[in-house]
């Protein structure tokens, strides 16, 4: 990778994972298209990586995870420029396409933009006094990178509505009883915690994690026919890795298995 400047990066090849981290201290890590256009080159990246197999996003040990877009340069733009440069579309897109298991590790706030990156992972790990929002409608806008489609699907109409409609915040802890926030722990033991959960994944098959992970995320682009039809197919495809008949050999013989992610 060229040298990152609003992003730090560390990969552990060995273990197979990948850390992100927001670097903008100054900006309480809001990120600005400087940074978007890193974190797309690294999930780009990452992606590519035989070695890395699961990725956790995060921002400073002690928050904030991320403030959301600049609002110095979101001022700048004009809806006609926003439609010529599909503005946040690369940042969506990267994350939806990116095809390994993504890991947030909120301490501190998640707001705005910050909080619609989380929903875009597929685990969010938070601390118990972690910080969730999406407060645009008292700046005069609304959220603009999925938060109120992956919102609404996460907590159904009624409750989204209530959060969408009065940029009201919640805890890591109240998000967690909500469903939103897969587990809340205190602050310390967040990112040591999404750690251990991205090296569990990563000691896993690699081709059946990414084939898993697609079949859950068919539930958020199709009915319950479809879905099933996707998941059927993308089971069946599972039966042609060596990974497979490893998993397989492994039970039946009583020992761990030995996946080669092929």
């Amino acid at each position: 990778m060229d040298s990152l400047r609003d992003i730090k990066l560390s990969v552990d090849d060995d273990k197979g994972t990948a850390l992100i981290q927001f670097n903008r201290p100054a900006k309480r890590n809001a990120f600005a298209q400087s940074t978007i256009g890193e974190l797309v080159a690294v999930l780009a990246h990452l992606d590519s990586l035989q070695t890395v197999r699961a990725v956790i996003i995060t921002g400073g040990p002690d928050g904030p995870f991320c403030a959301g877009m600049d609002l110095n340069e979101l001022v700048q733009i004009s809806t006609a420029k926003a439609h010529q440069i599909d503005f946040l579309k690369d940042l969506t897109d990267a994350l939806a396409r990116f095809s390994k298991p993504i890991i947030a590790a909120v301490v501190g706030f998640a707001l705005g933009g910050g909080f619609e990156i989380a929903l875009a992972c597929d685990i969010i790990y938070a601390a118990e006094d972690a910080v969730f929002g999406l407060p645009e409608v008292k700046i005069g806008t609304i959220p603009g990178a999925g938060g109120t489609q992956r919102l609404a699907r996460a907590l159904g109409k009624h409750k989204a509505m209530e959060f969408v409609l009065t940029g009201d915040s919640a805890s890591g802890a109240e998000f967690e009883r909500l469903g939103v926030v897969s587990k809340a722990f205190p602050r310390s033991e967040v990112l040591h915690a999404a750690t251990k959960l991205a090296e569990r994944i990563a000691s896993l098959s690699g081709p059946v994690i990414k084939t898993a992970k697609q079949a859950v995320l068919t539930v958020e682009n199709s009915n319950l026919d479809a879905g099933m039809v996707h998941e059927k197919s993308l089971y069946y495809s599972t039966f042609s890795l060596n990974d497979f008949q490893e998993g397989i050999n492994s039970f039946l013989q009583k020992r761990q298995p030995h996946f080669q992610h092929s």
